[in-house]
């Protein structure tokens, strides 16, 4: 056996055994739901060890590293073996969904295999987001304390989530893997966790008041199988209109003329897949000025960035959600005082959200709150009440979570936020619905053969409450001065009118489900309710960030969007299956059935896209495999020794290493310090305007140039020194930006690295 073989089997075993020593926490968290949450047990007990982890190398009392990592996991089994010697009802609970634990483990297999399969035919950490994601992973692998040092802003900590990467490193540590590898490996984990609780959540769903009896096997193979390819598989159907364009399917002149950038793609074909270099690029750009990314893109462009490091533990927010609405207990503070153990580990997911990718907090937390106002409201309360009591039920896990998040919120030096109205960026209905269509094509081929009820009173108060932000909006514009948007707005009011009347239909069908006591599908249609509020909200309102307009709020929150729709469609899909009835008119009939196979022929059409992005992927050139670096060693060897020598030789905590970076964004450069985690004086800087308040990046620039262009002389020292430099490298970019000969200007400073190609000289 290889030792990459070794070592994948080792990240497997050890993901194995961190989700065994989950599977008793979670039982006590989800104790009201089907599945008991054994299918949540790796993600839970993941983020209940990254944040000890975290907390303990924060405040200083073990340095963070292999032992604490290992203290992690040994703590978190002590605490499952107590639970089962204290409550051995929760261990019985569990034994019993062995089944449920086995189907789980063949499901993540699947897909963590999968994922795997298709990242090494394209492993390389270059390009996108990939150096500032394997920056991450190096900064917190070569980290003593919590937070981890910057290494592209030298003397400072990072200011950015990263509780994803903390839990990683926790599992390719244990496991004998470089950061390198990591970087694969947690984009692979993460797709596959992410699948394993989806398929908890939608069977818990399906299961809502049903007494706790058993479901039928095909339920759950058409529930999970629905919300599984809603996830992974359905995209949208740009992707689908360029095969078809590149394969001599429809006029080439129509295609433009759907008015997306880049669509259709340059003509050439091989085997079915366009020959253009990353044809699949344009299927994230369909809504101008916009990132419109979906889960099924992310796993196979492989940056393991923090929305999707976050997917997993998002889930369970959700499945939390799911058991607040379910009603079948009080909700009090008494009962968190009863259950301190709930209480900790409900604020433990809060807090991940929060350290892993702060955004989704909003949108999980948000919905686990709503949750809770439905089910005061199913007690009689009126809306503000229900609010008011729903607050007081959510502080105490609120609060418990903001001090297990402290630390790193303490440390994080965002730029100025706030919020802003939309205006000159609306989304047209043809690009709103090459986006979003897919994924509604389930849920409304199972709307139309459930046909919910639909009572007047919840059909008015829905109206009511999605006429509410519609009417702040435009109230905010006539007060801004921009009341012209309402009008400039055109076709984009389609997309609101159209969004308006989904919310209120799904909420108001939500609502009549649940006063006829049918919880499954009062919360599958309150799910679907959720998401499209998301996406009303992304047409009216944006996060005023370091962004231009709308471009990252789209981004995070649409990414969300897609992923709680996923659960919606598995349980609207197998309700439909399960009670689904044709209406007695022969006309309409036919149109259910056929509307039916067309919706079911076209969502699956589109999942060719991502076997077609897989083998376009494998042709990019790069090295099967699943090191991230590995390319170095063709294609910069110079840099691959630097980054060798620096991390068997220097401290990041005292040495920083000199580097050119080109100005921009995603241009290139310290490389070496995101691949050995010794610092750079200035690194990705427009990242860094991203992340913090304040970045010392001209005056840093200036000194940096100023080493480069004066060479080994005392004055050059005397810069690099007052910049805590200790070493300089000249590689390829040095050489191209200054001078082919400019490691020549260093011959009087000692070499520590020399290649012929690269240099890497000490700062006398």
């Amino acid at each position: 056996m290889t030792d990459p073989a070794l070592h994948l089997l080792g990240w497997y075993l050890v993901l194995s055994i961190i989700g065994v020593c989950g599977l008793l926490p979670a039982a006590l968290l989800c104790d009201r739901l089907h599945t008991r949450g054994v299918l949540y047990a790796r993600p839970l007990a993941l983020a209940v060890i990254g944040i000890a982890v975290w907390l303990i190398a924060w405040l200083g009392w073990v340095r963070y590293g292999t032992p604490l990592a290992l203290g992690g996991v040994v703590a978190l089994g002590a605490w499952s073996a107590t639970i089962a010697w204290r409550r051995p009802e929760v261990l019985r609970a569990v034994i019993a969904r062995r089944t449920t634990i086995f189907a789980g483990e063949a499901l993540c297999l699947v897909v963590f295999a999968l994922v795997l399969l298709a990242r090494a035919q394209a492993p390389d950490a270059t390009g996108t987001e990939k150096p500032m994601d394997l920056m991450m992973l190096t900064a917190v692998h070569g980290a003593a304390r919590m937070p981890p040092a910057d290494p592209w802003l030298s003397g400072f900590t990072l200011s950015y989530y990263h509780l994803g990467q903390v839990e990683a490193d926790i599992v390719g540590r244990l496991s004998g893997n470089a950061p390198s590898v990591t970087f694969n490996l947690a984009t692979a984990t993460a797709g596959a966790l992410a699948a394993v609780a989806l398929a908890g959540v939608v069977i818990d769903v399906i299961a809502l008041g049903r007494g706790g009896a058993r479901l039928p096997r095909g339920a759950v193979i058409v529930a999970v199988g629905v919300a599984v390819a809603t996830l992974l598989l359905v995209t949208p159907l740009v992707g689908l209109v360029n095969l078809a364009a590149v394969n001599g399917l429809g006029d080439r002149a129509w295609w433009s003329g759907l008015g997306v950038e880049g669509v259709p793609v340059p003509e050439g074909v091989t085997d079915g897949v366009p020959t253009a270099f990353w044809w699949w690029w344009t299927s994230t750009r369909v809504l101008p000025g916009t990132i419109t990314e979906f889960p099924a893109f992310t796993l196979l462009l492989g940056d393991p960035h923090a929305h999707l490091l976050a997917l997993p533990i998002d889930l369970v927010a959700v499945a939390l959600a799911v058991e607040t609405f379910e009603g079948g207990a009080p909700l009090t503070w008494r009962r968190w005082m009863q259950q301190p153990e709930r209480l900790l580990l409900t604020a433990v997911v809060f807090a991940a959200i929060v350290m892993t990718n702060t955004w989704d907090i909003a949108v999980y937390g948000g919905l686990w709150g709503a949750a809770a106002v439905l089910a005061y409201l199913r007690t009689g309360w009126s809306v503000m009440p229900s609010m008011i009591g729903a607050g007081r039920w959510a502080i105490a896990p609120a609060a418990v979570a903001v001090v297990l998040a402290w630390g790193f919120i303490e440390s994080i030096d965002a730029p100025p936020l706030g919020l802003a109205v939309v205006t000159g960026e609306h989304s047209d209905p043809v690009r709103w619905l090459l986006v979003w269509l897919p994924p509604l094509l389930p849920i409304g081929a199972a709307i139309a053969w459930l046909r919910p009820h639909l009572a007047r009173r919840a059909l008015l108060g829905a109206c009511m409450l999605v006429a509410l932000p519609i009417a702040m909006w435009t109230s905010a514009l006539i007060a801004s001065g921009s009341a012209s948007e309402l009008v400039v707005r055109g076709s984009g009011w389609l997309v609101i009118g159209g969004l308006a009347v989904g919310i209120a239909f799904a909420g108001a069908s939500s609502a009549t489900a649940d006063a006829r006591v049918d919880r499954a599908l009062g919360a599958a249609l309150a799910l679907f309710a959720a998401t499209l509020t998301v996406l009303l909200v992304l047409e009216l309102a944006r996060v005023a960030d370091a962004f231009p307009g709308r471009l990252n709020t789209v981004f995070k929150f649409g990414f969300s969007a897609w992923v709680i729709l996923a659960v919606a469609a598995g349980g609207l899909a197998e309700l439909a299956w399960e009670r689904g009835r044709l209406p007695n008119e022969v006309p309409a009939r036919v149109a259910v059935r056929l509307g039916t196979s067309l919706a079911v022929v076209l969502a699956l059409a589109t999942a060719l896209y991502v076997p077609a992005m897989v083998a376009s992927r494998a042709t990019e050139g790069q090295s099967v495999g699943l090191d991230a670096l590995a390319h170095l060693q063709r294609d910069d060897p110079g840099l691959a020794a630097g980054i060798e020598w620096s991390r068997a030789h220097l401290d990041p905590a005292h040495d920083v290493v000199a580097q050119w970076v080109p100005p921009g964004a995603y241009v290139g450069g310290s490389m070496l310090a995101a691949a050995s985690g010794v610092p750079a004086p200035i690194g990705w800087a427009n990242h860094e305007r991203q992340w913090r308040r304040t970045v010392p990046e001209g005056e840093r620039r200036a000194a940096v140039d100023t080493i480069y262009t004066l060479g080994g002389v005392p004055a050059a020292a005397t810069v690099a020194r007052g910049l805590g430099v200790t070493y300089v490298y000249i590689g390829r970019e040095e050489r191209v930006a200054y001078a082919p000969d400019i490691a020549a200007r260093f011959a009087g400073w000692p070499s520590v690295v020399d290649t012929g190609g690269a240099l890497l000289v000490k700062v006398p």
